[in-house]
């Protein structure tokens, strides 16, 4: 009887041990509700070709979104205005180009984000274009094969940017959209540029190369980064080898 009793036991000890591992597993049960944030991976929703060519019903709440970054870039329910993420503030850049604080309850087709920790930092004197920014940014990345979560801060004197309006059913692809963008030119203001750089290899999944939005610091004006001249620029960059996609 002793014998079948401790058999007994360790049965329901093998019993406990399944049950809370198998609560750990579908998240029902944690210790600690932030230990599973993984702050050196990129989020992202959708890949890009599927978005592009026309997927713009949003599938995921900024809320949601928020939990896997505080820095980044995307859009809104049917391609409406230019998403940028800065410092844990995710803001809707309107086809207006006045930026607003998005709701949480906002939902996302197309978006990527990343806990910015900045690897290196640079400051660059005197005034560059994006296509000598851009060149002075290749030679500062240490290999070819990995994406950077780039922030570009400093006076811009020149800023070329655009937002585009909301699309309704049924929705065009995204060359379709922007023809009829809304473009804007700003002079002298102080702003932050906020995106990635993604490797050629992954052409299709995200956009390959540069990929930037832009906030004013006082929050008055911005969106998607079409061209500009940047003085006394500090360029910040996070480099991440891991990268988590969910797709719609």
């Amino acid at each position: 009887m002793q014998f079948k009793g401790k058999l007994g036991v360790i049965a329901v000890l093998v019993l406990v041990v399944v049950v809370v591992s198998a609560l750990f597993i579908s998240g029902q049960f944690s210790f600690n509700a932030n230990a599973a944030v993984d702050r050196e991976t990129l989020f992202q929703i959708a890949a890009f070709n599927t978005f592009s060519n026309g997927q713009y019903e949003g599938y995921m709440s900024y809320a949601e979104l928020a939990k896997h970054g505080d820095f980044g870039i995307g859009t809104f329910d049917g391609l409406d205005g230019e998403m940028i993420a800065l410092d844990g503030v995710f803001y809707q850049i309107p086809v207006d180009g006045k930026p607003i604080q998005a709701d949480p309850a906002m939902k996302a087709p197309y978006a990527t984000v990343i806990f910015f920790e900045a690897d290196h930092t640079f400051h660059v004197d005197g005034a560059m274009n994006y296509t000598k920014l851009k060149a002075y940014i290749d030679g500062l990345l240490p290999t070819q094969n990995a994406i950077y979560a780039i922030k570009v801060s400093g006076t811009y004197e020149y800023a070329q940017t655009r937002s585009v309006p909301k699309q309704t059913h049924p929705y065009p692809t995204i060359t379709e959209a922007l023809k009829s963008q809304s473009v804007f030119n700003l002079t002298n203001v102080s702003a932050t540029a906020v995106g990635f750089w993604f490797p050629a290899s992954m052409d299709g999944v995200d956009f390959a190369g540069y990929h930037l939005h832009m906030v004013t610091d006082d929050h008055s004006a911005g969106g998607h980064l079409l061209d500009f001249i940047i003085r006394n620029a500090t360029i910040e960059i996070d480099q991440t080898n891991k990268y988590n996609l969910v797709l719609p």
